[in-house]
């Protein structure tokens, strides 16, 4: 594959939001040939897929990378960049959001009309992006992956485990999240998680935890409401515990990123984070789920170049 460092390589996910993406490509790719844009695309073939075009991508010389898809597949393109051995903050990473949560793009911002893609794609400009770097447990044995927004244990565990391996009339349909989110709540049990967060020791009994980059997380939650995606730092928020009803009654809260007032939710802010627990508990990335506890989270600043929408 030959690919010029100036040219677009476009990767496209047909199965994102119910085909969202790949409807928008139909829409988009007249527009960017008709204004003389240099590009290349690919759309994903089964999940992965997106880890590996883009390792390929940027092996072969390419340092433009658009994303059409959901947090996922850019989630899947991120980890392609970290395993491609070329600098990560070499390549420009842009996104078209078309998923079904759409969280990332609730902080890094939404492109406008796609008629003004291709002035954006020309001029290439960039804000400087963190990245988070997250070992957890799967069959036994240490894994790694990157993400871009928030990592969560317990309930988002839980919730992300559910949409992945949950069955039900409802899991086959557009309510299979509120499906998982309402077993959830109806069925999830806090667990006593210890920590260390940046050498400092200490227990909580949490129903959730989130630590990340971005805001927004579970389709427009702002659970990591003080998070700024360039400042070296993780935000950490934890829920401890809390009734099932006070949790259905601080959703709007959650949503609006005002809940941190509850005396039930504890924030920090970290260069490094660990977690263990007597007991499994399930960890997610990028609303992807990964595997169990025990885990550890770390900061990359500066690692990414974001397109900036004109």
């Amino acid at each position: 594959m030959e690919v010029q460092d100036n040219s677009w390589f476009i990767i496209i996910n047909p199965v994102a939001g119910s085909g969202a993406s790949v409807q928008a490509w139909k829409q988009l790719k007249p527009i960017l040939e008709q204004a003389n844009i240099d590009f290349q695309f690919a759309l994903t073939k089964h999940p992965t897929h997106a880890v590996s075009l883009s390792k390929k991508v940027v092996a072969a010389g390419s340092r433009r990378i658009l994303i059409m898809g959901g947090d996922g597949t850019a989630n899947e393109v991120l980890n392609g960049l970290f395993l491609s051995g070329v600098a990560t903050d070499e390549v420009v990473l842009g996104m078209i959001s078309g998923g079904t949560g759409n969280d990332w793009v609730r902080t890094i911002g939404r492109h406008g009309a796609l008629q003004q893609i291709p002035r954006s794609l020309r001029a290439a400009d960039t804000v400087a992006y963190d990245a988070g770097e997250l070992t957890f447990t799967k069959e036994g044995a240490t894994s790694k992956r990157y993400f871009l927004n928030i990592t969560g244990l317990g309930f988002d565990g839980f919730v992300t485990r559910e949409l992945a391996f949950g069955k039900g009339f409802l899991s086959n349909t557009r309510y299979r999240y509120w499906a998982a989110l309402l077993k959830g709540v109806l069925r999830y049990k806090p667990n006593i998680l210890n920590f260390v967060i940046d050498d400092v020791p200490f227990s909580y009994t949490c129903m959730s935890v989130a630590a990340g980059i971005g805001k927004y997380n579970g389709g427009g939650m702002k659970q990591l409401p003080f998070a700024d995606y360039n400042d070296g730092k993780l935000d950490l928020t934890l829920i401890t515990t809390m009734s099932k009803f006070k949790m259905i009654w601080s959703l709007p809260k959650l949503k609006r990123g005002t809940f941190t007032g509850m005396h039930q939710v504890k924030t920090f802010q970290a260069v490094e984070i660990k977690i263990d627990s007597e007991e499994e508990v399930f960890v997610e990335a990028d609303g992807e789920y990964l595997g169990t506890t025990p885990a550890s989270i770390t900061i990359i600043p500066d690692a990414l170049r974001i397109l900036r929408w004109k």
